[in-house]
């Protein structure tokens, strides 16, 4: 089992953290190094895996390697069971108990702003379709947006208040 490198520890262990205590079944966090390099981007399954790619090059770090490093604070996420949340494509209409969407988004905001610059999270939470997950992906300074098939909407800053 190889080391984690050090630039890559925190990132790995904050969507480790995240995609357990949301509940999610997918988070990738694009982190901003700066105008004149590529984000590097962290792709994490439910289940821990981590597919890291840095300059074009992509590894994976298994969820049985410890990441070397403690994750980035992030605000309580309060998920609900998947069966609890299910969208309607033929309507656009969200169904979800009150709070949990705006909790999830809230998270993901978090997420993405947690490393800094125009660092960008998105986050696929399960719904009672297991073939439509809900997305929700954010970016500081940007609309939050929530998505499911073909659908997409924009979640207005008063709903995470």
């Amino acid at each position: 089992m190889a080391a984690v490198p050090s630039h890559l520890a925190e990132p790995i262990a904050t969507v480790r953290a995240f995609a357990s205590a949301g509940g999610a079944e997918r988070v990738v966090l694009l982190v901003d190094r700066g105008e004149h390099s590529d984000a590097l981007m962290f792709d994490c399954d439910g289940l821990g895996a981590v597919e890291v790619t840095e300059d074009g090059e992509e590894s994976i770090v298994e969820p049985s390697t410890p990441p070397g490093a403690a994750p980035r604070a992030l605000p309580e996420l309060r998920p609900a069971p998947p069966s609890a949340i299910a969208f309607d494509a033929a309507t656009g209409q969200l169904e979800a108990p009150l709070g949990v969407i705006a909790n999830l988004a809230a998270g993901v905001l978090a997420l993405a702003t947690a490393f800094g610059g125009r660092s960008v999270a998105s986050v696929d939470f399960p719904t009672r379709d297991p073939d439509q997950p809900l997305t929700i992906a954010a970016r500081e300074g940007d609309p939050i947006i929530v998505a499911s098939g073909e659908h997409r909407f924009e979640l207005p800053p008063e709903a995470l208040r």
